[in-house]
């Protein structure tokens, strides 16, 4: 109304032409509004990574034989050392060393992984008959369950990596074999080893490990073993370093991890 009385003055046709072109410059800037308005972002997931960025490399530290002694020492030691990073690891048992100590219920209350190795760790099973193969199983379970009641067992891993196909393929646990070896077993501390030949012998170990590490990888290892710990140190120092995180075979396989099936590294045979 401001408008129009201002324009009074104006001859008839100069005031038509002014509020026509007024008209449409109130409509233009409303279309120019309403195409100004930012378009909508698609909302981020939890599992969205950063522009850029790469997931995370994964590795599975597995510890064959133990637990040492009733108390199982180094085994609780690893399990300490792994949870300084927020790691976990799978454990293969061996059946006649677990009685008396509380080593299995200990890694598992800190998120590690508990396998079958053997109950003796005397037979190959690949060559040993039936009943033996069979006992060695059962027995296994049986003294795992003992001391954590209701611990599903989903891994076994053969005593010296032996199994025959068969016998692998009809097993109701995942069989878990390894891509990495750090031989530590040939080079734990002796009786009569001096420092600097002990000190070789652990950076062996951790060599045989670092050397040729990659996403993906499961490593042997044995928890029975001073070297292996001490190893066990630097190699966790030196992954984590290397943008490596430590996890449980379960948790690298993820949801191809079957009964019957045996697996090297992340990829089953």
């Amino acid at each position: 109304m401001y408008i129009y009385n201002k324009m009074k003055k104006y001859p008839l046709f100069v005031r038509i032409i002014a509020l026509a072109l007024t008209t449409v410059f109130v409509v233009f800037s409303f279309v120019g509004c309403k195409g100004e308005e930012p378009e909508s972002t698609p909302e981020a997931t939890p599992n969205d990574l950063p522009a850029g960025a790469e997931p995370k490399k994964r590795v599975a530290l597995t510890f064959d034989d133990g637990p040492q002694h009733a108390n199982g020492e180094e085994t609780k030691k690893i399990v300490d050392e792994l949870a300084k990073y927020g790691y976990t690891a799978t454990f293969f048992v061996v059946g006649n060393r677990i009685a008396g100590g509380d080593a299995l219920s200990y890694a598992a209350s800190k998120g590690n992984e508990i396998g079958i190795h053997g109950y003796t760790h005397n037979n190959y099973y690949d060559t040993c008959n039936d009943s033996i193969y069979e006992q060695e199983i059962s027995k296994t379970l049986s003294a795992i369950q003992k001391q954590i009641p209701n611990y599903e067992v989903k891994l076994m891993r053969p005593v010296g990596g032996r199994i025959t196909e068969e016998r692998a393929a009809s097993s109701p646990y995942s069989i878990i074999l390894w891509n990495i070896d750090s031989d530590d077993w040939n080079n734990r501390y002796m009786s009569g080893d001096s420092d600097e030949v002990n000190q070789e012998k652990i950076n062996t170990i951790i060599n045989n490990v670092m050397s040729k590490v990659s996403d993906g990888d499961i490593i042997l290892m044995h928890d029975i073993w001073s070297n292996t710990y001490e190893a066990t140190k630097i190699i966790l120092e030196q992954l984590n370093a290397q943008g490596y995180e430590v996890v449980t075979v379960s948790e690298l396989i993820g949801d191809g991890l079957a009964p019957g099936k045996t697996y090297t590294h992340l990829v089953a045979q």
